[in-house]
């Protein structure tokens, strides 16, 4: 990536576009990189971007890529709309929701927390992706997440044409019951609970949870994993990508786990 580092993770962004992407499972990852693929510019990992000043130098379009957690915005994404600010004038934002069901509100929190930093959400789009909130829903079967998977690039067509076009506003065509948002948001904000993770006994200590953690709750102690914190962004990534299977979040996390393709290979 050509990125020059300023200031405590300010960027300095020598690229038409760049996009800040927020994943857990690589499912955001995926439609980031494909994204990238045909805007061009550079990737930056929202997570990063949270523990510096969040100031961006940009030469064009700012997208954010992200998924909805209990029918709203990760908190770290939270974090980020909440404190974001450019340096060399307002770009256009567009805004991506991967979503394993509907979005509700959450492109709604997107725009509220970015107008109040004076910035414009100028385009809102939506991709269904395989869910895998494993502590309610199950992982779709292996047939309906290769078809959601290799439907990934044309929805990115989609998503680029209409900004190539100046087609400004939503289309978010995955809303569905907006009220749920309402329902299920202080739920989620007051549930984070990392005292919630279980290890069982076949964590090895190799530290992959502690390096993908986007908050930094985990630590290896004596060979184990521990949570540090009290709250997380109960993403699942620890538990997900945990090559044991070591982690577990109640009884229906012991069943299966999902990682995407993009993620398979790396850490």
């Amino acid at each position: 990536m050509n990125i020059l580092w300023v200031n405590r993770l300010s960027y300095a962004l020598h690229s038409q576009d760049v996009i800040i992407y927020y994943t857990g499972t690589g499912n955001s990852l995926q439609v980031a990189s494909s994204l990238r693929e045909r805007l061009g510019g550079d990737m930056l990992s929202a997570a990063d971007i949270v523990r510096g000043d969040c100031v961006l130098e940009h030469d064009g379009i700012v997208g954010i890529v992200c998924p909805v957690h209990f029918y709203g915005l990760p908190m770290t994404v939270v974090d980020l709309l909440s404190r974001i600010s450019f340096g060399n004038g307002d770009p256009e934002i567009f805004l991506v929701l991967v979503c394993g069901t509907f979005t509700s509100k959450a492109d709604f929190e997107a725009e509220k927390l970015l107008s109040a930093r004076g910035l414009d959400l100028d385009y809102v789009f939506s991709v269904k992706m395989p869910e895998n909130y494993t502590p309610l829903f199950r992982v779709p079967p292996q047939r309906a997440i290769d078809e959601m998977l290799s439907g990934v690039d044309a929805e990115a067509d989609g998503i680029v044409s209409a900004i190539e076009q100046k087609s400004k506003g939503n289309h978010n065509r995955n809303v569905g019951l907006r009220f749920m948002t309402r329902v299920a948001r202080g739920y989620f904000v007051r549930g984070r609970k990392t005292s919630k993770f279980k290890l069982n006994d076949r964590c090895t200590g190799c530290g992959i949870c502690a390096g993908i953690c986007p908050v930094d709750a985990i630590e290896i102690k004596d060979g184990r994993a521990v949570w540090v914190k009290d709250r997380c962004d109960l993403c699942l990534a620890c538990l997900h990508r945990c090559p044991s299977w070591a982690i577990e979040r109640g009884r229906l996390t012991r069943r299966e786990r999902y990682v995407n393709p993009v993620l398979k290979e790396s850490r």
